[in-house]
C-alpha cells in the first residue's frame, strides 16, 4: 500500500510539471553541504558549474537474469521516454567537446553501455532510434573477434549454472542456496581475482567453474555480443562506439606494456571496421583502484578525448574527462528515474 501510494505521488509530482521546475532549479542551485557531507544552512547555494549527467547500462532484456541482471525491456522504453521528453541528450563525445568548450547546455546527459551485448541491438537500438535518442556502446573488442566470451561472463554462467551447496573463495565457504547468496559469493570472487595479476586470471577461473561442477565450455546465450554487421547498422543510427579494451581486464593489475596493447588495439580494431575514429574509452571495472595516472596518459597519448568509470556522480566542467563518473539508476518505476535524474544534480 505504501509503495503505491508513493508511486502515485510520483506520477502525480511528474504529471504536474515538478520534473520540469526541479531540472529548471537544478540548473542555478545546488546543496549546500560542509564537513562529513553534512547540510550547512541555508542548505542550498547557486551553482557556479554546469553539470552534466552520464547514464551507464549493460543489458536490456527480460529474461529476470538473478546473476547478472539486465533493465527490463518496458522499463527502459518509459526511461528513454522521458529523457526525451524532458532532457537534452547527446553524444557522449559532443557532450564531453562542449564541456571542454564551458558550453554545457541544460538537462544534458548522455548514455552508455559497456561491453556490447546483443541485447543493445535487439531491445535497446529500436527503441532509441525511434525517439531519435544517441547513445555510446563501449565494446570490448575480443569477442567480437574470437567468438569467446569475456572473463566475468564465464564466471556469471559459473554461478548460474552450478547446482553446488557451496564454494570455497580464498580457504573461506559461501553457501550458494539462494540467488542472493550466490551473488554474495560471486563478489567474493571477483574481488579475489583483484589480487592476482591478470595473466593468472584464466587458471582461476577454471578451477572455478570445476569446483562448481560446470562443464568447459558449457555458456548459455546471455553472453553473446554484438556482431559487427549489427554495429555497422547502428553506426549509421545515431549510436557511436568507444573502446573497453579487447579482454576486459583491469588496467592496474597488468604491466603498462600489456594495458598499452589492450587500449591500442580495441581503438584499432573498431577503427578499422567503422573506418571513422575512436575518441571515448570506458575503463574496464571502472572502480577507483581500476586506472591511475599512468593509465590516463597512456590513452591521452593513443588520441583519446575521454574515458569513463563507474563511479557514481555528476561531472561538471572541471571534472578530469578521463575521471568521468556515470549513474546507474535501477528502479522499475520511470517516475522515480525521472525526479532521481533532477535530485542528483543538486547533490553531487
Amino acid at each position: 500500500m505504501k509503495q503505491r501510494l508513493l508511486t502515485f505521488i510520483l506520477r502525480l509530482l511528474v504529471s504536474v510539471g515538478f520534473l520540469r521546475v526541479l531540472l529548471s532549479a537544478a540548473e542555478r542551485w545546488e546543496v549546500k553541504t560542509g564537513a562529513n557531507q553534512r547540510l550547512v544552512f541555508p542548505c542550498i547555494k547557486k551553482q557556479r558549474k554546469p553539470k552534466f549527467e552520464i547514464l551507464r547500462y549493460h543489458r536490456v532484456n527480460d529474461e529476470n537474469d538473478p546473476i547478472f541482471g539486465a533493465v527490463p525491456v518496458k522499463i527502459f522504453q518509459k526511461q528513454m521516454e522521458i529523457l526525451a521528453n524532458h532532457f537534452n541528450v547527446l553524444p557522449l563525445e559532443e557532450l564531453v567537446e562542449r564541456t571542454l568548450r564551458r558550453d554545457v547546455p541544460p538537462a544534458a546527459v548522455a548514455i552508455t553501455f559497456d561491453d556490447g551485448y546483443r541485447d543493445n541491438y535487439e531491445n535497446s537500438f529500436p527503441i532509441l532510434k525511434r525517439l531519435g535518442l544517441p547513445a555510446t556502446i563501449f565494446l570490448a573488442t575480443g569477442p567480437l573477434e574470437s567468438g569467446a566470451p569475456l572473463w566475468h561472463d564465464l564466471v556469471f554462467e559459473a554461478f548460474r549454472m552450478t547446482s553446488a551447496e557451496f564454494v570455497s573463495v580464498d580457504g573461506k565457504d559461501y553457501p550458494l542456496s539462494t540467488a542472493a547468496q550466490k551473488g554474495t559469493a560471486l563478489f567474493a570472487f571477483r574481488e579475489y581475482l583483484r589480487m592476482h595479476d591478470y595473466r593468472s586470471w584464466g587458471n582461476h577461473i577454471e578451477q572455478l567453474r570445476a569446483g562448481l561442477g560446470v562443464l568447459p565450455g558449457s555458456m548459455s546465450n546471455r553472453a553473446q555480443k554484438l556482431s559487427w554487421d549489427q554495429i555497422e547498422e547502428m553506426s549509421k543510427n545515431g549510436i557511436t562506439f568507444g573502446a573497453h579494451t579487447v579482454t576486459h581486464p583491469i588496467l592496474t593489475r597488468m604491466s603498462l606494456a600489456a594495458a598499452t596493447e589492450e587500449i591500442k588495439a580495441s581503438k584499432e580494431i573498431i577503427e578499422g571496421k567503422l573506418r571513422s575514429p575512436v575518441r571515448v574509452f570506458a575503463y574496464p571495472n571502472g572502480r577507483q583502484g581500476d586506472f591511475n595516472e599512468s593509465i590516463k596518459q597512456i590513452l591521452k597519448e593513443t588520441g583519446f578525448l575521454c574515458a569513463t568509470t563507474i563511479l557514481w556522480g555528476t561531472n561538471s566542467i572541471d571534472t578530469d574527462p578521463f575521471e568521468l563518473r556515470r549513474i546507474g539508476i535501477w528502479d522499475t518505476d520511470a517516475n522515480t528515474y525521472a525526479l532521481k535524474l533532477g535530485w542528483y544534480k543538486f547533490i553531487s
